[in-house]
């Protein structure tokens, strides 16, 4: 049995979820998801949007979720994504521990700077 080529994604989407526009751009046989917030990313794993991951994770590609340019999470066929990401219910994609520190941080921040004391 031969196998099959690799999927090779030419794209460019913009979705909106839960108010929020998230772009996904397939790059060959890489797919980046860039979404505005923690919160909206946090929206694509549940509801009708995970119609739109799931897809993504079983193919042969490799996924970068990013917030706002920073990756925070990836996904690489026939890697394991460890036992942060298995804790953490997110099992396939792996923690980039940089990008989603820097990410909740500024998020933090954000919100602090917001509150009216």
């Amino acid at each position: 049995m031969s196998e099959s080529p690799p999927l090779d994604v030419d794209a460019d989407l913009t979705l909106t979820v839960d108010g929020a526009a998230v772009s996904i751009r397939g790059y060959g046989d890489l797919v980046v998801v860039d979404a505005p917030s923690l919160a909206a990313v946090r929206a694509l794993k549940r509801g009708r949007t995970t119609a739109v991951l799931d897809p993504l994770l079983r193919a042969d590609v490799r996924l970068d979720v990013r917030v706002r340019g920073r990756s925070v999470a990836r996904a690489t066929p026939g890697r394991d994504a460890g036992p942060v990401a298995r804790a953490l219910g997110v099992d396939p994609l792996s923690v980039a521990f940089g990008g989603l520190f820097l990410t909740a941080l500024t998020e933090w921040r954000a919100n602090s700077a917001g509150r009216t004391e």
